[in-house]
């Protein structure tokens, strides 16, 4: 593993045939990739990462039994190399919320209180920045699958969407709160800034929603997905601009979640339940397109034999948009109830990797690392 080197998305990759018309559109379980986890393994499945190497294919997963990354060989389906992360000591790591692999050398762990961390595979910390939000002062980093670090041009940029108390906000507090900032990496001290990109007006006009964001990268764009809004967020990195914002509606999320107030026992989780959302947004550098997945809101009803925390934690209802490079829809695609696992997909170069460890399915193993490799009609692939 000494030789890793992440291949970037500058690399000449496969186009995509975007000739097919959308009520045409058929996605296709290509295969299946399956990894038996060591007993000493407890997966934190929203924090993962797949890395294309010069040595093979490699999926990173923190292991929250024993704190550390491992990284899991596609050749040998083993673990190959862990990565610890120490609550104390000289190379401490503190409360990780996530990481991101950029080559043996630099690692960037996400940590509570907000700092980026930064080290190598030998788990040598060899840097510290901390990341305040002088404004809105919520103690809140991430770099999980939702919310990764991005990167530019010796720049990280991450997000931080919430308030301190959403109850209490007001739709002025978010046309002028800013949520992305960037950490410019100088060789003596590295500088934190806050950049200028704000909620689009009228987010609350039908009532207070929340301020999730997920996001994804292509080339120069960051491309930000509100999870209670149609709307994307288009950013540049190298002007550190937003240069707009670009309705994407899918013909399955048709109501959002209204925060009228202060959810009581299960009244929030079964308001979310209920309702429509959008989750993970995923850039698919081999073919040239976004995945926009969602939530399908739904009466507890129809799964009664679950418990409202059972359908929370991992929701029945899912699906799928596919957008081309100009964020037009491609396609859409309902998966089968409980067929995925909420928050834990990944791009290969085989295709869109989707968890299939749903604990509310039949087969569900928790030994097993699960994934359909799931296939769009009209898009090319390697075989």
């Amino acid at each position: 593993m000494k030789y890793l080197i992440v291949v970037f998305i500058s690399i000449v990759l496969g186009g995509c045939n975007l000739s097919q018309e959308k009520n045409s559109f058929k996605a296709y379980t290509y295969n299946q990739f399956e990894i038996q986890l060591p007993e000493s393994f407890a997966p934190s499945s929203h924090k993962s990462q797949y890395i294309e190497s010069d040595s093979g294919e490699y999926l990173a997963m923190v292991n929250k039994a024993q704190r550390k990354i491992e990284l899991f060989s596609f050749n040998t389906l083993a673990s190959e190399h862990q990565i610890y992360l120490p609550l104390d000591g000289p190379n401490k790591i503190g409360s990780e919320v996530g990481f991101r692999i950029i080559n043996p050398d630099c690692i960037f762990i996400a940590t509570i209180p907000p700092a980026i961390k930064i080290i190598d595979f030998k788990g040598n910390l060899k840097r510290t920045i901390p990341v305040r939000d002088p404004d809105n002062g919520v103690n809140f980093l991430t770099s999980d699958n939702r919310l990764p670090f991005l990167f530019g041009n010796r720049v990280i940029f991450g997000a931080q969407p919430f308030f301190k108390n959403i109850y209490e906000t007001s739709e002025s507090d978010i046309k002028s709160s800013k949520h992305i900032y960037k950490v410019q990496l100088e060789n003596i001290q590295e500088k934190v800034e806050w950049l200028p990109i704000y909620h689009p007006a009228g987010t609350w006009e039908k009532g207070r929603k929340s301020m999730e964001l997920t996001w994804a990268d292509f080339g120069d764009s960051i491309i930000v997905s509100p999870v209670s809004d149609h709307r994307l967020w288009i950013i540049s990195k190298r002007s550190e601009k937003l240069l707009g914002y670009e309705e994407v509606k899918s013909n399955f999320v048709n109501q959002f979640a209204v925060l009228d107030q202060l959810p009581y026992g299960d009244g929030g989780m079964i308001r979310a339940l209920n309702t429509d959302r959008y989750e993970l947004l995923i850039s698919d550098t081999y073919r040239n397109v976004f995945y926009r997945f969602f939530f399908r809101g739904f009466e507890l009803e129809e799964f009664e034999t679950y418990s409202v925390r059972d359908l929370f934690g991992n929701r029945p209802k899912m699906g799928i948009m596919v957008l081309n490079q100009q964020l037009e829809v491609i396609g859409e695609h309902l998966f089968e109830n409980f067929q995925i696992e909420p928050w834990n997909y990944f791009v290969g170069k085989k295709g869109l990797y989707v968890s299939t460890n749903n604990p509310n399915r039949e087969d569900f193993d928790e030994n097993y690392l699960r994934y359909d490799i799931i296939r769009f009609e009209g898009l090319e692939y390697e075989e």
